[in-house]
C-alpha cells in the first residue's frame, strides 16, 4: 500500500472495531473516531498488507490520519494481526472486571460490603479478556474491591497489553507506591478521592489522603493518564472548591463527581448520605468523559455490564444482586441476556432527557421504580426545585 513511495500501516496504539458502525480506536487516548464503510475496508487492506487503489479523494483522509497519529508511514509493510468481528448490537463496550472483594480499607460508603474474600481464578480472567476482544471491546474497568490485593494481579498486569483495547485500573491509591506504579502496564488508573484530607479520611480513614497524593504523582512520573473519582457525602461539601483547584494543579486527565446509592455500607452509615436537592450543585463539578455513554434511544449503561468476584455477570456492579450468567457460559451469551430500558419506557419527560437519559437506573429503583427518573439529576438540571 503506497503513498509518497511509503506503505501505509495503522499506528500500533490503534486499532479497528466493528460496532454499531465501524470505527477507528486511539487506545492510548482513548478516542473514537467513527468511518464510513470505504474508510474502513481501506484501514483492513492497509493492515494485511494487501493492494488497493488509493484515489484522490482518499488523500485527504489519509493527510488527516496522519495527523492524528492514527496511521503511518514505513518503508516496508508492517503486517498487523486485527481482532476484527462483527460486535452484538448493542455493542459492548465497557466491560468492569471485580477480579477481587478484598480491600484494606472499611470505606464507610462501599456499596460491596462485607469482603467474602473472593477473587475471580486467573484462568477465568483470560478466558473474559480474550471475550471481550473478540466482541470488539473497548474499555477494561480492573475494579475489586481493591484489585492491587487478587493473589494473580501482576500476571494479569503482564499480559494487559496483549490485547486490543484499553486498560483501566480503578483504586483506592494507598497500595501504589514508587515501584508499584513502574511496574504498571494499564492505560490509565483511576483513583478515589473523596475531599481533601478531612473529607477523604472520614469515609476512608485516617492516613489515606497522603498516600493517594502521593499516587497521583507516582503514576503521572511514569506517564501514566491519572483519572479521579469523587463520591459527594456529607463530610466533604465545603471542600468542593479546595479539591477542584487540587485537581486542576495535579494535570488530571478527567474528574468524575457522583453520589452514591445507599447500599452495602452506607446503609449503616445514611448520616453521610446528601439528599438529590443539596447534592445536585456538587454535580456539576467534574470534567472530561464518561463510562456510561448511551446511544440509540437507551437509558443508561448501554454498552456497559460488569463480572463480579464470583463469575457472575450483570447489568452493572450495583445490580450484583440481579445476576444473569456466568463466564462460564461466555460473554456474548450473557450480554445478550442483559436486560435494557428505552428512553420511552421512562416515566419521565423534559427537555434534557436525551442528555442524562434518565441517570442511574440503580438510583431510580431506589427510590421505587427502575422507571422513574434518578432524582439527582432531575434536580442537578433544575427540573425539580429544593424541597419539591
Amino acid at each position: 500500500m503506497l503513498f509518497l513511495n511509503k506503505y501505509i500501516t495503522i499506528s500500533s496504539h490503534c486499532t479497528l472495531k466493528e460496532l454499531e458502525e465501524p470505527y477507528l480506536y486511539d487506545i492510548e487516548n482513548d478516542e473514537l473516531y467513527e468511518l464510513s464503510r470505504d474508510a474502513f475496508e481501506f484501514l483492513i487492506k492497509c493492515a494485511r498488507g494487501e493492494s488497493y487503489e488509493i484515489k484522490k479523494e482518499d488523500e485527504s483522509f489519509i493527510q488527516y490520519c496522519l495527523s492524528e497519529n492514527l496511521i503511518k508511514l514505513s518503508d516496508s509493510p508492517l503486517i498487523r494481526d486485527l481482532k476484527i468481528n462483527p460486535s452484538p448490537i448493542p455493542s459492548l463496550r465497557y466491560l468492569e472486571l471485580q477480579i477481587t472483594d478484598r480491600c484494606n480499607l472499611r470505606c464507610r460508603h462501599c456499596y460491596v460490603g462485607v469482603s467474602q474474600n473472593q477473587d475471580l481464578p486467573f484462568e477465568k480472567i483470560k478466558k473474559v479478556l480474550k471475550e471481550f476482544e473478540e466482541i470488539q471491546g473497548l474499555r477494561l474497568l480492573i475494579s475489586g474491591g481493591e484489585p492491587l490485593l487478587h493473589p494473580h494481579f501482576w500476571e494479569l498486569n503482564r499480559i494487559l497489553r496483549d490485547y486490543e483495547f484499553r486498560s483501566i485500573l480503578l483504586s483506592n491509591g494507598t497500595l501504589i507506591t514508587k515501584e508499584v506504579a513502574k511496574r504498571l502496564r494499564v492505560h490509565e488508573v483511576q483513583l478515589s478521592l473523596d475531599g481533601m484530607k478531612k473529607g477523604h479520611e472520614t469515609l476512608r480513614g485516617e492516613g489515606t489522603f497522603e498516600k493517594v497524593i502521593q499516587a497521583i504523582d507516582f503514576l503521572k512520573s511514569e506517564n501514566i493518564m491519572v483519572s479521579i473519582a469523587t463520591m459527594i457525602h456529607r463530610g466533604n461539601l465545603k471542600e468542593f472548591d479546595e479539591l477542584a483547584y487540587l485537581i486542576e494543579s495535579k494535570e488530571i486527565k478527567e474528574w468524575n463527581v457522583d453520589a452514591p446509592s445507599i447500599a452495602g455500607r452506607l446503609e449503616y452509615n445514611q448520616d453521610l448520605w446528601v439528599n438529590p436537592s443539596e447534592a445536585s450543585e456538587y454535580l456539576k463539578y467534574g470534567f472530561g468523559g464518561g463510562l456510561h455513554i448511551s446511544e440509540k434511544n437507551t437509558t443508561c449503561g448501554a454498552h456497559l455490564c460488569a463480572i463480579i468476584p464470583n463469575g457472575g455477570i450483570c447489568k452493572c456492579s450495583l445490580f450484583s444482586k440481579e445476576v444473569v450468567g456466568s463466564i462460564d457460559e461466555g460473554l456474548r451469551i450473557c450480554w445478550e441476556r442483559i436486560p435494557r430500558i428505552l428512553i420511552k419506557e421512562l416515566s419521565c419527560d423534559c427537555p434534557y432527557l436525551e442528555e442524562c437519559r434518565g441517570g442511574c437506573r440503580f438510583r431510580a429503583k431506589s427510590f421505587g421504580n427502575i422507571y422513574q427518573p434518578d432524582l439527582f439529576q432531575c434536580y442537578a438540571r433544575g427540573v425539580l426545585k429544593g424541597g419539591e
